[in-house]
């Protein structure tokens, strides 16, 4: 026995004494004792993660990780994508100089189809109902 671990009394029943010899090479344990610090570590992770996961902490933790890095990428592109989208709506309000009621006629109507269609809009389903050849959408057609 290790000196640096100390000695504990565990008692279990003999049907979870036949289950622990049953499963414990499952998890690579090539002793009881092994077998029950993986147990009691995976319990304890359990506990510390402070929710309903099962998850180890380094598991956790690489998650958290990679989320956070999803997270400043997404962050990054939705920014470019905002500047991307100033730019062309001062482009397309300088060209056609809309005045407030046409302006607040055409988000009206935008709001509705966005609703509508559950956020998936396109520049064709648009002019198909511009030119009247056909409803706005109520789902997402994609064609490819």
């Amino acid at each position: 026995m290790s000196k640096d671990k100390e000695q504990i009394a565990f008692r279990v029943t003999p049907q979870m004494k036949r289950e622990i010899d049953l499963i414990m090479d499952s998890d690579g344990s090539r002793t009881r004792n092994e077998y029950l610090e993986h147990a009691v570590k995976f319990y304890i992770d359990h506990l510390l993660a402070g929710s309903m996961t099962t998850l180890p902490t380094s598991v956790t933790s690489a998650i958290d990780g990679r989320l956070g890095m999803l997270e400043d990428r997404l962050s990054a592109l939705l920014f470019n994508n905002s500047v991307e989208l100033d730019m062309l709506v001062q482009i397309i309000a300088h060209a056609y100089k809309f005045n407030d009621t046409a302006l607040r006629k055409l988000r009206s109507d935008s709001v509705k189809n966005v609703k509508q269609t559950s956020g998936c809009v396109s520049l064709a389903n648009a002019v198909k109902f511009l030119n009247k050849s056909e409803p706005y959408p109520r789902v997402c057609r994609h064609s490819r």
